[in-house]
């Protein structure tokens, strides 16, 4: 879940520098990167809770992988393998362990 936050948080910036480097409208920009600066501290609060143990980060960990897993079904039909095929992996191998760690826990 570490990692997904750095990788939103990076996005944010680039969607920064995008908005401010183009001439486009600013509204559109202003609230993706929004949007992605706040996705990347709930995932990074996510990943503090999973890492000390904490059950009420397990559900929307999930939650957002699967998420995720639609947002990668879009860049398939977009023909961006290169991109889709990343999230796929990590959003599969963060529900894999998330739910080793519930499994664990409940032992």
């Amino acid at each position: 879940m570490a990692l997904e936050s750095i990788l939103v948080l990076a996005l944010a910036f680039y969607m920064l520098v995008l908005g401010i480097t183009h001439d486009k409208e600013w509204l559109p920009y202003i609230s993706v990167t929004a949007f992605a600066f706040v996705g990347s501290a709930a995932l990074g609060a996510l990943s503090r809770g999973i890492r000390d143990g904490k059950r009420w980060a397990t559900s929307p960990a999930i939650l957002a992988n699967l998420i995720a897993l639609g947002v990668a079904k879009y860049q398939f039909e977009a023909g961006l393998y290169w991109l889709a095929i990343p999230i796929v992996l990590l959003a599969l191998a963060i529900i894999w362990n998330t739910l080793k760690i519930i499994k664990s826990s409940a032992e």
